[in-house]
């Protein structure tokens, strides 16, 4: 009886261990498959987006530079989407193979559970009659004796309902885990489906990268001199809002003097500026207390801020890339361009004030909005609805993106910390 009831507890331990053991796998299986799945599922907007994008210059006779890029960043996209939906496959091969390995371990211990039980019942049906149990007991040498044997028969008793729940707990656990593996293998279907259509789509997309990359070659004169013009007019962008943010401080530092001088004057009595006072350097940007909090809080939403445009694809990004057609030629980006759907709303990243409005060849009208030490610059704009010094709010609309004279429509977008450049991209919300 004790091997009975010891080989009951180490079947009992083992399916314990087995379910523990493929709970906490399936638990970390799912957490990575989430992580991948949201990927895709972002992938796959971005992809759609850029669809959109891509339809409204698809009837263009002439492809331009700007839809060159976009189409090299739909590529870009798809390959992510290949590579995420094959991670998220290999995981699911491996969940079904552990799942399938858990079933056959389930189903060699419901074998033995049934083997035990059977002969636990057979044995019960040997010693069926009451009166053997009771001439069981009572022929106990003693009283001490006589406890033990009703104790074995009432163990003998639970063990054979243990057994017998341990049996169907063990078939509500195959059946459970075998749905499971069907769902995954049919979820694993799908992805291999998504996965091939994904690939078709990008063979066309490289076509259509060639056949535009092509076309641009035929044209490096007019690539080149368009170029030069560019870069002319984002010198002059920079220039712009480095000298507008030089004012800025400037003036910030002059209000502060005066404030201080003015404290000093009605209070003959009290001490110098000491150390602990609030100073600042020339290069830095004085903040009362309520522009100190708007500063903070603008910092606070890194890589959360809304795109300046409702649906768009970057087209350049921040920074020193290679021209994408003329070779050995070297591009710097002071922020992102955006490949935007014509006359789409250009719109604030976060709240703030308008400090200067302007306008510069190329680049057509400019939106400078200060966020305490930070500031955002809306470039590439053909219409502009604010005035200086409005407060604007989050995603309040400012004005419409441009669409230049070779049909291409983009915003350009600048994030400058003081009087240093940023990559917008890291501030966006992706």
């Amino acid at each position: 009886m004790k091997k009975l009831i010891l080989n009951k507890w180490l079947v009992v331990l083992v399916l314990l261990i087995v379910v523990v053991a493929s709970a906490q796998q399936n638990a970390n299986i799912a957490s990575q498959r989430k992580v991948l799945e949201q990927q895709r599922k972002e992938l796959l907007k971005k992809i759609q987006d850029t669809k959109k994008v891509l339809q409204e210059t698809k009837n263009k006779q002439e492809k331009t530079l700007s839809d060159l890029k976009v189409i090299s960043k739909q590529i870009e996209n798809r390959e992510k989407v290949i590579n995420t939906v094959g991670d998220e496959i290999a995981i699911l091969e491996k969940q079904i193979t552990d799942q399938q390995q858990v079933i056959t371990t389930l189903r060699d211990d419901m074998t033995r559970l049934k083997l035990d039980y059977g002969k636990s019942i057979l044995g019960a049906y040997k010693q069926r009659n009451v009166y053997d149990k009771v001439l069981f007991i009572f022929s106990a040498s003693s009283f001490n004796q006589a406890i033990k044997r009703i104790q074995y028969l009432n163990q003998l008793g639970d063990y054979r309902k243990h057994q017998a729940d341990l049996i169907l707990h063990t078939q509500k656990q195959i059946t459970g885990i075998l749905n499971e593996l069907i769902a995954h293998k049919q979820e694993k279907q799908g992805l291999i489906v998504l996965k091939e259509a994904e690939k078709v789509e990008l063979e066309e997309d490289k076509k259509e990268e060639s056949a535009v990359l092509i076309k641009l070659q035929d044209k490096e004169k007019e690539l080149k001199r368009a170029l030069a013009e560019n870069e002319r007019a984002a010198r002059k962008l920079n220039d712009a809002i480095a000298d507008l943010i030089r004012k800025e401080i400037a003036e910030a530092r002059r209000k502060e003097d005066e404030r201080r001088k003015s404290k000093s004057n009605n209070n003959p009595a009290a001490p110098r500026a000491t150390p602990t006072d609030k100073k600042t350097t020339p290069g830095e940007l004085y903040l009362t207390p309520e522009a100190q909090k708007l500063s903070d809080d603008f910092e606070n939403n890194i890589g959360k801020l809304p795109w300046p445009v409702e649906r768009g694809v970057i087209a350049q990004k921040f920074g020193m890339q290679s021209h994408p057609t003329l070779k050995g030629v070297v591009v710097n980006n002071n922020g992102i361009d955006i490949q935007a759907q014509p006359g789409a709303p250009v719109r604030t990243v976060f709240k703030g004030v308008v400090r200067s409005i302007f306008s510069i060849p190329g680049m057509g009208k400019i939106v400078l909005i200060n966020h305490g030490k930070y500031y955002t610059a809306y470039a590439k704009l053909a219409s502009v609805n604010v005035k200086e010094g409005q407060e604007v709010s989050t995603r309040e609309q400012i004005g419409t993106v441009m669409t230049s004279d070779e049909n291409e429509t983009e915003v350009h977008f600048e994030i400058w910390k003081v009087q240093t450049k940023q990559n917008p991209e890291v501030w966006l919300k992706q």
